[in-house]
């Protein structure tokens, strides 16, 4: 039999056994899961309760216990990311085409933005970030128009103990002056990172929404501020708004 890997950790294979047998079985006593999968009862009892504290299992009346739907959000978070990716591609290629310029998706990921998905512009001098890339939100237009559009609170628990990095001497610098862009960007429905991230890189950026309403991710145009004027952007503006509204439409959003 093959040894397990150095790094491998019992104990989590345990607690990942106990979900998925009841995955596939629903409601079982703390005895019928200690039988099922050869183990004692006072360990199986320890690793049910944590399980249960960390909300990833509940317990009924007659003490069984079940999957909590803490495993069916995180299921759904990951779909949707992935259903989201699938939607957007084709409309990032669109605005490529359009406009020449490098189109990006983003989403959260605490204070930073993931990229997750890019059409490159075809000129040589272009935005050089890879898909995977993290990048503080506060200082880019992806991710101050997905901030924009979530609650203030979630806001401020996300910037109550991160300090404001200055990756050029135009990124915000202040939890206020962040709060007093958000509020702009919400009237307007667009983002801009006028050389914050980078110097001599311009991005605009609208927020997407899905079938609740929630802002789950955004997509921009960026480029070098040689070709990304203030002039192009006034013209990139109407399109990518449209695109932004098309795309929440085809994630649910219903229409105004």
């Amino acid at each position: 039999m093959e040894k397990p890997a150095y790094y491998h950790i019992k104990s989590l294979e345990k607690a990942r056994n106990i979900l998925e047998l009841l995955a596939a079985s629903g409601e079982l006593s703390v005895s019928e899961i200690g039988k099922k999968l050869g183990m004692h009862r006072s360990p199986t009892h320890r690793f049910l309760a944590t399980l249960r504290s960390l909300g990833l299992l509940e317990q009924s009346e007659d003490a069984r216990y079940r999957l909590s739907f803490k495993l069916f959000e995180w299921g759904m978070t990951v779909a949707n990311r992935m259903e989201v990716k699938q939607i957007v591609h084709p409309f990032l290629m669109d605005l490529k085409a359009r406009h020449e310029e490098t189109t990006n998706l983003g989403i959260m990921d605490g204070s930073y933005v993931i990229y997750t998905d890019k059409i490159e512009s075809s000129h040589l001098l272009r935005m050089d970030l890879a898909i995977g890339c993290h990048v503080p939100c506060h200082c880019t237009a992806l991710g101050k128009a997905i901030l924009a559009n979530r609650p203030e609170t979630d806001v401020r628990r996300l910037f109550r103990k991160n300090k404001f990095e200055r990756r050029t001497p135009r990124t915000i610098a202040s939890f206020s002056g962040l709060l007093e862009q958000l509020a702009e960007i919400r009237k307007k429905g667009y983002s801009i990172d006028d050389e914050e991230l980078a110097l001599g890189i311009r991005c605009i950026a609208v927020p997407i929404f899905n079938y609740t309403g929630d802002c789950v991710a955004a997509i921009s145009i960026a480029g070098p501020s040689l070709r990304m004027t203030v002039k192009k952007m006034e013209e990139i503006k109407p399109d990518i708004m449209a695109v932004g509204k098309a795309i929440s439409m085809r994630l649910g959003l219903k229409g105004e």
